[in-house]
């Protein structure tokens, strides 16, 4: 960010939206959903039931956020330093 002159990076709605979704997608392939674990906020009264953690395994994440790089931070606003 530096080298480039960005200060700031923030993801827009629509791209935390879709990424949510496919954590829930890969998600409940598994059993971890139907827990009443703290994977699902179960721990904290009143919490939204969320999968938060990416279980798609590394190399998946990492496809990803290569290809988020290649397309110029697709998803993402940069906001220039300064």
């Amino acid at each position: 960010m530096l080298d480039h002159g960005v200060g700031t990076i923030e993801a827009t709605v629509e791209a935390q939206d879709a990424w949510v979704a496919h954590v829930n997608e890969i998600a409940n392939m598994t059993l971890f959903p139907r827990a009443n674990s703290w994977y699902m906020g179960a721990n904290i009264e009143g919490k939204p039931r969320v999968f938060m953690p990416y279980i798609g395994g590394l190399n998946l994440y990492s496809e990803r956020c290569d290809a988020v790089a290649r397309n110029q931070y697709e998803g993402f606003k940069l906001t220039p330093k300064g």
